[in-house]
């Protein structure tokens, strides 16, 4: 089969599109043909090394997370799927898979049948943007109706879905983001929304209940002092630096610093496809690509060029 992989820690150039034989699922899991994947900044940064703290791929690894297409082939004990089943999903990359390939071969607990009313491109674009979105303001800051929260990358695929999310949760939304997509994120239902090259956030005469920093463009420390007596900050990126922070928050105060790293399991995907179908979250794509394309379109999405979501056509 054709996969985008790389040997070697390094920018996109590292990335070509290879032969390599196709994944035969094992207990417990299913192989699924790919019809289109999509691209995350977590991509890149494994891609990188910049996570290595967080882990390394076994290499020679394939490129991307999330996916949508169609079970091929059930492994021992898998009585859930069937063959010819429309499912989405998110492999985990550090045993080399990736979605950017014509097939995978995964836990049934990393998939979950697609709703007929989402497209394969909408259900390949939820799994990491908008589970990093839903887990961080549901299940780790407990938004709720009435409060305050600052969410950093605005425009992008994890903070737009941020902002629909807090906007369902009650919450009232400030943004932040760049001057051309400022209309964008007032229409996901922002209250506010600051350009970043204009206006620091940092230096607001306001609190929060909660800052999420889907841009990774702070520290605790210096988001600190826009944090209510309760408040919670949440960051995308894991630095070791915001693991002593955490510590130091829950020591020296009641406020609260997240180091976030994503959690996902079937439940998680079924919770991402009701708000889908339910059009809570409803993912900008910018551009489809081919598997030839993917190191160009990361490439773009280093340099910040990306408004929302790069999917991949993997099956035309």
């Amino acid at each position: 089969m054709q996969a985008v992989t790389y040997e070697h820690f390094g920018d996109a150039s590292v990335l070509k599109l290879s032969e390599i034989a196709v994944p035969q699922p094992g207990r417990g899991e299913v192989q699924v043909r790919v019809n289109v994947a999509s691209l995350n900044p977590v991509d890149f940064k494994l891609r990188s090394g910049i996570l290595r703290l967080v882990g390394r791929p076994k290499r020679p690894a394939i490129k991307g997370k999330d996916f949508a297409g169609v079970v091929t082939a059930l492994g021992a004990d898998v009585e859930d799927y069937i063959v010819g089943q429309r499912v989405f999903g998110s492999v985990n990359p550090m045993n080399g898979q990736g979605a950017c390939a014509q097939f995978v071969a995964l836990d049934t607990e990393l998939v979950t049948p697609t709703p007929s009313e989402l497209s394969d491109e909408v259900a390949a674009c939820l799994p990491v943007a908008a589970g990093t979105a839903l887990q961080s303001l549901a299940d780790i800051a407990h938004l709720n109706q009435g409060q305050s929260i600052l969410i950093t990358g605005a425009s992008g695929a994890v903070g737009s879905a941020a902002v629909q999310i807090a906007c369902l949760l009650g919450a009232q939304v400030t943004g932040v983001c760049g001057a051309a997509n400022i209309d964008y994120v007032l229409g996901l239902g922002a209250e506010r929304v600051i350009d970043y090259k204009k206006g620091n956030w940092l230096a607001l005469d306001r609190r929060f209940d909660v800052i999420f920093d889907a841009a990774a463009v702070s520290s605790f420390a210096e988001a600190r002092p826009r944090l209510n007596t309760l408040g919670i900050y949440i960051n995308t990126m894991p630095r070791a630096a915001l693991y002593g922070s955490a510590l130091l928050a829950r020591l020296s105060s009641r406020q609260r610093c997240v180091p976030f790293l994503l959690k996902i399991d079937s439940e998680l995907l079924r919770r991402l496809a009701r708000l889908a179908v339910d059009q809570t979250i409803v993912p900008h794509i910018q551009e489809t690509v081919s598997l030839a394309q993917v190191a160009c379109a990361q490439q773009q999405m280093e340099q910040g060029q990306v408004h929302g979501k790069i999917c991949v056509r993997v099956v035309p």
